[in-house]
């Protein structure tokens, strides 16, 4: 008796799910018991503002925006969703076993027909949900029309943003239609997705949420999960929770990956003790260091000045070009120059040429630049070693910029980080795109060059790197001081004299 009343009782449920179905209840249905995610979708249906929704692993932001997605094409016949995710395979991977697990209850006469190898929902009522990765232009597959629903997942790692907005987002003009952002954090803080979620969280349609909220996993399942992943990675449980990883991934922390961030000495108490308007010493070297992009990449240029006193280098300006001409690079960088040293002469020389060939193989241009009459600041230019483009810079601009030496870059990121664990390396706070760049630039996973972003390929730190490199440490660009007579006769007469006693005290003594 009991069990036929069991099974009447799952009958019964069975057939209410069924009948929110029916009536476009799905995520009331879904989401039952977890009111804060129930909450995120009705945000996004009630506002007309881009929502965004930076969220940990374990939290059910992937299910969540499932259940959006089906709940608008249950709602409205002809109802168009796209669905994008950062690669066709992790795409597929994701919501065809997500769909199962929604569409378990759905009634005969609602069931989509689900397409794997299409990527395509085909709802009965002539609705679709389409998906497709970001990788190798697959986004292309999401172009059309029109949209009601554009869902951007993995948003935070798409290696051009802008790109995917572009193709997707005029879709929802004519519709009226709603965008979804949802991520956990991206690797570096200089990626795109986190200024969309600052202009959410603005707007008051930024979701916060971590792996503690969820109310399906409690205490004991959070300490399952900390456990399995610092059984995977090495760690202890409390290891693994101090890590970037689990911050980033699991509590939806915005922090740089430790392990690929360029300059992981640039933390926050550097950045409280570094980032300084410094005032310039009486005397001292000024420095320029340039580093060339090619499209997309901009160029990038910084200015400071060398204290022999403190020995520490102080950056207190900085330009970034985006598809300029030479001419206009030099005509800006001269500008600057002027502004900062009063330079108002630009013949192609520059003082500190004649050391830096010392240790460089001279080329016909450079020997040029060498000139004892040349203007006292800045001491020295330095950029990347294209050199075409340099005896450019230095003949018909008249702005000599030496070559440096790249080898061994990775040494000489490790000598960058310790001038800043040292305290030696000060940024003026209004040089923002070097100190972005400082923050958020990574080295690929293969540890060869920078992973390059939608803004930059880090060439704000390369040019830190050049500085860094070719400052001369050593010279004391200080006048020395008049030697005074009568003085120094007087310290020589004292010295005698204290010799002179030492000696007698020793008269006679054995030893």
């Amino acid at each position: 008796m009991s069990d036929r009343l069991a099974s009447d009782r799952l009958a019964l449920r069975r057939e209410l799910r069924r009948e929110l179905w029916r009536r476009g209840e799905v995520v009331s249905l879904l989401c039952r018991g977890d009111a804060e995610q129930e909450g995120w979708v009705r945000r996004v249906q009630t506002t007309n503002e881009p929502n965004v929704w930076l969220v940990g692993r374990q939290r059910g932001k992937s299910f969540a925006a499932l259940a959006l997605a089906c709940e608008t094409c249950v709602r409205g016949a002809g109802s168009i969703v796209r669905y994008a995710m950062l690669t066709g395979k992790s795409a597929r991977a994701a919501i065809v076993p997500t769909l199962a697990l929604i569409l378990a209850d759905c009634p005969d006469e609602l069931r989509p027909k689900v397409s794997e190898e299409h990527g395509v929902v085909q709802w009965r009522n002539g609705s679709t949900i389409t998906w497709a990765g970001t990788d190798n232009e697959q986004f292309d597959r999401l172009r059309g029309p029109r949209a009601h629903l554009v869902i951007l997942d993995e948003s935070a790692f798409y290696a051009d943003l802008e790109r995917v907005e572009a193709a997707l987002l005029p879709q929802l003009t004519t519709t009226n239609g709603k965008v979804l952002y949802l991520s956990t954090p991206p690797e570096t803080p200089a990626h795109p997705f986190l200024q969309r979620y600052q202009a959410a969280r603005a707007n008051g349609v930024g979701v916060h949420a971590t792996i503690h909220s969820n109310p399906r996993l409690g205490p004991a399942g959070v300490q399952a999960v900390v456990h399995r992943e610092a059984s995977r990675l090495g760690y202890t449980d409390e290891e693994v929770q101090r890590s970037t990883y689990w911050r980033r991934e699991y509590l939806a922390e915005v922090v740089a990956e430790e392990s690929r961030a360029a300059l992981p000495s640039w933390d926050e108490a550097a950045q409280r003790e570094c980032v300084l308007e410094t005032p310039r010493p009486p005397h001292f070297d000024a420095y320029v260091s340039f580093d060339w992009g090619w499209q997309p990449d901009p160029s990038f240029g910084i200015w400071g000045w060398h204290d022999v006193a403190s020995s520490r280098i102080v950056v207190e300006e900085e330009c970034e070009w985006r598809a300029k001409t030479l001419s206009e690079i030099a005509a800006d960088a001269k500008a600057i120059e002027l502004r900062l040293y009063g330079a108002d002469r630009f013949d192609g020389t520059l003082l500190g040429a004649k050391d830096f060939l010392e240790r460089t193989v001279p080329d016909v241009w450079l020997s040029k630049c060498i000139s004892d009459k040349a203007p006292r600041q800045p001491y020295l230019r330095v950029g990347d070693n294209d050199v075409q483009l340099l005896a450019e810079m230095s003949g018909p601009h008249g702005y000599a910029i030496m070559p440096t030496d790249k080898a061994d870059k990775h040494l000489q990121v490790d000598n960058l980080n310790m001038l800043i664990r040292q305290r030696r390396l000060i940024v003026h706070p209004r040089c923002k795109r070097l100190l972005a760049q400082m923050s958020g630039t990574l080295w690929n996973k293969a540890r060869t060059e920078w992973e390059r972003t939608s803004l930059d390929h880090g060439e704000g730190v390369d040019c830190l790197v050049y500085l860094g490199r070719n400052v001369r440490w050593h010279r004391d660009c200080r006048p020395v001081p008049p030697r005074d007579v009568f003085v120094g006769a007087q310290v020589q007469s004292t010295a005698l004299t204290g010799l002179s006693a030492l000696a007698s005290g020793l008269t006679g003594r054995r030893f």
